[in-house]
């Protein structure tokens, strides 16, 4: 009788355990919405919260008549562990709609699209939703809006809801126009809209004109610099020349032109400046701008090149050894952090060894960034002990967290190269391409050769993405502001010490070794 009793006890005990996982399970069950937020769909703040609260009230509901019908009188013990559970899983929804920049984003979702966002029509209801729908995770996301909307930007958001107001319908072009007329003013090239397109159409004579060193300088007798006093507010930029850049890559699609409302209907005509010093004038229509299949077929058959198998093949990290100059040139077109740059850059840097060269330039005129820690790995082949980091302040909704520049311990690799570095940078460099460059010329570990980079290193980044649910445009928000290195030049973009073209930096650097 004894055993038995044992036995009886410990099944009891088993039963306990078990239904006290279970009643957890339930509870934390509603959790579930985080990750479903995340990657699969959105869910209204408030919504969630009070799903959340909803479903914590029916679960000790449902506890409460199964003890009063059992007559079973709760544990003291228990009864505190599961209020303060209750409490936490609040707490952390809390967090997870509030403080997280990433709830309702796209940032972790598949980004694919099936439509060409700027040809589709709005209702002036969809319209209006889509607006809300972005000036809210502003308002909520950008450190300039912690504490509400900047006047300036006020006054263009309430202008903008008013355009909207006043319409029965309107594009995706034009809807994407009036929100970056909003975003633009925050001077952040990490904040912007963007249409999207199956297949974008490209003007079929441009790869003809960059190969043959022809630089485009207008359109329709419009110069760059003109067209941004014109259209304002029509992108997002740090520097007048990146907001160039940025023209360029518009006005190469025809639905670039479009979205910045440039007549497509007729003559389009190209304005070419020659390496003779002459102007070319190409006159196009809509005609002329091709797939990408059908573009490369014919910039094939008028290069005789082979675009096809050459297009996106290229590695983005690759090094050279120039023995006679004593220089190797590390090439990297975006800044990926995986094991096959750390594979690149050490083998690099023993070839760089073992044939005593004295020179290392890091290539990132065609970068416009990544990870922060390619710069942090190639440094650490340096012989450099310590390394200035930047400062920087986060936003997390209504929390606003600053962290101070750091000075740490190089964590060294290799031999410990003590030569001299270069960084060769243009207007695409670009994030953390630019704070590569800023990294070695502010902590005195190299020079920078070619023009200036694209955007400020004292600026905003870390962002969060976003697709508006009626239009399906995408926009992107900042999250945190970064300060320079050297905070002395703050409001500096990275100059080069030697400034050239960036098209001739790498031999400019060359004839000087």
């Amino acid at each position: 009788m004894k055993h038995k009793k044992v036995k009886g006890n410990m099944k009891s005990k088993l039963f306990t355990v078990f239904k006290t996982i279970g009643k957890v399970l339930v509870r934390i069950l509603v959790l579930g919405m985080i990750p479903l937020n995340l990657y699969l769909m959105n869910i209204n703040e408030i919504l969630a919260l009070i799903l959340t609260i909803v479903w914590l009230i029916i679960v000790n509901t449902i506890h409460i008549v199964i003890r009063k019908k059992y007559e079973k009188k709760p544990s003291r013990v228990g009864t505190i562990f599961f209020a303060v559970l209750d409490i936490i899983i609040v707490l952390l929804m809390v967090a997870a709609t509030q403080f997280n920049i990433y709830w309702n984003s796209n940032s972790y979702r598949n980004n694919a699209w099936n439509e060409d966002t700027g040809n589709i029509v709005l209702t002036r209801e969809q319209a209006l939703k889509d607006y809300e729908f972005a000036m809210k995770y502003l308002k909520k996301i950008h450190p300039l809006t912690l504490h509400g909307l900047p006047d300036d930007v006020e006054a263009q958001a309430e202008k903008v809801k008013q355009d909207i107001e006043n319409v029965d319908s309107m594009t995706g072009y034009e809807l994407c126009r009036e929100l970056e007329s909003i975003f633009s003013l925050l001077r952040d090239g990490h904040t912007h809209v963007s249409e999207n397109y199956l297949e974008p159409h490209y003007m079929k004579h441009i790869y003809e004109h960059r190969s043959a060193g022809d630089t485009l300088v207008a359109v329709n007798g419009i110069s760059f610099e003109e067209m941004l006093k014109q259209k304002p507010g029509y992108i997002s930029y740090e520097t007048e020349a990146y907001g160039i850049r940025i023209l360029k890559n518009r006005i190469s699609t025809l639905e670039g032109l479009r979205y910045l409302d440039i007549d497509t209907s007729g003559d389009i005509t190209y304005s070419y400046l020659t390496k003779d010093g002459e102007t070319l004038d190409v006159v196009v229509t809509a005609e002329d701008f091709l797939v990408m299949e059908e573009y490369l077929d014919y910039e094939e058959s008028v290069t005789g090149e082979d675009l096809h198998s050459s297009n996106g093949a290229s590695d983005f990290v690759s090094y050279e050894i120039d023995e006679k100059r004593s220089l190797a040139v590390l090439t990297l077109d975006n800044c990926t952090y995986n094991q096959h740059y750390k594979d690149v850059v050490a083998a690099m840097f023993d070839e760089v060894h073992e044939k005593n060269i004295q020179n290392v330039a890091v290539d990132l005129r065609n970068n416009s960034g990544g990870s922060s820690l390619v710069a942090d790995e190639f440094i650490s082949y340096l012989d450099a002990d310590e390394v200035k980091d930047w400062a920087d302040e986060t936003r997390l909704g209504p929390l606003y967290i600053k962290s101070d520049a750091d000075v740490e311990k190089n964590k060294k690799k290799g031999y410990g190269f003590s030569g001299k570095v270069y960084v060769i940078t243009s207007v695409s460099t670009y994030s953390s391409a630019m704070d590569f460059a800023m990294m070695i010329q502010d902590n005195g570990l190299g020079e920078v050769v070619g023009e200036a980079s694209g955007n400020m290193p004292a600026s905003y980044g870390e962002v969060s993405r976003f697709q508006l649910p009626e239009s399906h445009i995408n926009f992107q928000i900042s999250s945190k502001k970064w300060h320079r290195v050297d905070e002395s030049k703050e409001e500096l973009p990275i100059l080069p010490d030697i400034e050239c073209d960036p098209e001739e930096a790498l031999d400019v650097l060359k004839e000087s070794l």
